[in-house]
């Protein structure tokens, strides 16, 4: 990537921050509900995307024992609550925030883990 390219890249990021505030100014009622949309958007877009996934692999999943299936789709609905739950009108800080991240990164990780084990056993 170019000198250039990274500059244009910072400008429309630049551009469409100063957009948002513009019309959280001007707008800000309509900019809440536009912007409550496109979470729900996003839900929709995630849930739709891990159901593919499951579907794609659940002849691999179904040879994982009591144990790794409780694990996997445990880490998969605490996933889904906070995911969720970070919709919720709290109060973010950095511990929040930090806490957040753990919590999410590890349930991507103890259900990659699981996934993993599946590899040969079929």
């Amino acid at each position: 990537m170019t000198e250039r390219s990274k500059a244009i890249h910072w400008g429309v990021f630049a551009l469409l921050a100063l957009g948002v505030t513009a019309l959280q100014l001007v707008a800000g009622e309509v900019l809440g509900v536009l912007l409550l949309v496109v979470r729900i958007l996003i839900l929709i877009g995630l849930a739709y995307f891990v159901y593919t996934l499951w579907r794609n692999n659940r002849s691999r999943l179904q040879w994982l024992n009591r144990r790794q299936k409780l694990l996997f789709y445990g880490a998969g609905a605490l996933l889904v609550i906070i995911v969720v739950g970070s919709f919720a009108p709290i109060g973010w800080n950095l511990l929040t925030a930090l806490m957040f991240i753990v919590i999410v990164g590890a349930c991507i990780f103890v259900m990659w883990r699981m996934w993993r084990e599946t590899e040969g056993w079929y």
